[in-house]
């Protein structure tokens, strides 16, 4: 059966490892939406692998498709592309011909776009073009990589963007559009990617009735439409973006992975945020630094609310669990499990507008007692009682099962229920 690895938080949930751990049953890797504003780390035996764009499949020597859902910067995936060529042996990446580009002047909006905004209300975006290339593509904008074949097809559409952007890009003192230089790097571009690029349909036909397996980026709290909007990215994250981001229409369990607390990097509402002591040895021992922004991620306890949330509008079916072992030498461990206010009472996420200046009481945390280092990280059966106890009240808060648990970067600290 084909399936999807979602990330059901704020992002950064681990999904690189486990696309990577269970892709080895899968035929094809698909990454169906988001640019390179995602940041997978897998790491096997000695190396490390750090990828933005290419699924975590490639690592081993799966094939892999970025869909058109995916905003693409050419000059970012010639970077990673020829990186992992340098680790594997002829890696097997395809790119639909329908993908957007991400171009020079859509960084310079992105920036522009977050400049005006004032300290509170910044989105935390990474300033890599991504928001704008999505504009362009409601806008009907955008270039995409079938336009490469033809400089006059480019030229044309340049210089239709010139005219739009060039006099906000002067407003605030930012470079004007340099068609002549933009059309150069895209067909250089062309000339070194060609060969992987493809028609849907080629995709479609030549893995008929094979297993697929999906991987998401950022995380489903972050989804345009479903996320604590505006602080969201600029694509749809949620599962069913699948059908539309890669071009296809097949079947899918959905997988939904969630670290043991929750993290998030910029701004935002947060409500089992820690801004004690906690909350700086979870970042520390958990190593939260964005692998793509390098920003030290916000912390807190694991939100089973938002986590519910992100369950029903992804159809999860089955759960993975990933960076207990951080909670390790903690004397007590909370669970967020309701939302509560003076005005309000069992408040729901999607309430985003409350969301932001809501402060959580004990009434809304379960408490469970810390269960200590341990050395086994291969069977279930002999985790600590006490961690046993955290997991079976997520699965019961939930309903659903946690088939996966993660207890380290390495494939082999990961059991398998």
């Amino acid at each position: 059966m084909n399936k999807a690895v979602i990330g059901l938080q704020w992002g950064d949930e681990g999904k690189g490892k486990i696309v990577d751990f269970i892709s080895e049953d899968f035929d094809l890797v698909v990454r169906y939406q988001g640019g390179n504003n995602a940041g997978h780390t897998v790491i096997v035996d000695d190396d490390t692998y750090k990828l933005n764009l290419i699924p975590s499949g490639v690592i081993r020597g799966k094939k892999c498709f970025l869909g058109q859902g995916v905003v693409l910067d050419p000059n970012h995936f010639y970077t990673e592309y020829n990186q992992i060529r340098k680790k594997i042996d002829d890696p097997k990446i395809y790119l639909s011909s329908n993908i957007s580009l991400i171009l020079e002047y859509h960084k310079q909006l992105d920036i522009i776009n977050e400049s005006i905004l004032n300290s509170e209300k910044k989105i935390g975006t990474t300033s890599k073009g991504i928001g704008p290339a999505y504009q362009d593509k409601v806008g009907r904008k955008s270039i995409k990589l079938y336009d490469l074949k033809s400089r006059n097809r480019i030229e044309e559409k340049l210089y239709s963007i010139k005219k739009f952007y060039d006099p906000i890009l002067d407003s605030f003192n930012e470079s004007k559009i340099n068609v002549d230089q933009t059309v150069s790097d895209l067909l250089n571009f062309y000339d070194s990617v060609k060969e992987l690029i493809v028609d849907n349909s080629l995709i479609k036909k030549e893995f008929k009735n094979k297993k697929i397996l999906f991987e998401g980026a950022q995380g489903a709290l972050l989804d345009l439409d479903h996320g604590s909007y505006p602080y969201v990215t600029s694509s749809n994250t949620v599962s069913s973006n699948i059908v539309i981001g890669s071009a296809l229409q097949v079947e899918y369990i959905t997988v939904g992975i969630f670290k043991a607390y929750s993290t998030r990097v910029g701004n935002g509402p947060f409500p089992s945020e820690l801004f004690d002591d906690i909350g700086n040895y979870i970042a520390e021992k958990g190593l939260e630094i964005g692998t793509v922004t390098k920003r030290k991620r916000r912390c807190g306890w694991l939100d089973l609310v938002s986590l519910k949330y992100s369950c029903e509008i992804n159809r999860v079916k089955e759960l993975c669990m990933t960076k207990a072992d951080v909670l390790n030498d903690l004397s007590e461990i909370k669970l967020c499990k309701s939302y509560n206010s003076n005005k309000y009472e069992n408040i729901n996420f999607s309430e985003s507008d409350i969301l932001e200046s809501l402060s959580l009481v004990d009434s809304d945390f379960e408490v469970f007692q810390s269960w200590g280092n341990f050395n086994d990280l291969n069977k279930f059966e002999t985790l600590p009682d006490n961690l046993k106890k955290y997991i079976t009240y997520i699965e019961d808060y939930l309903n659903i099962p946690i088939k996966i648990i993660s207890l380290g970067p390495e494939r082999n600290q990961t059991i398998i229920r």
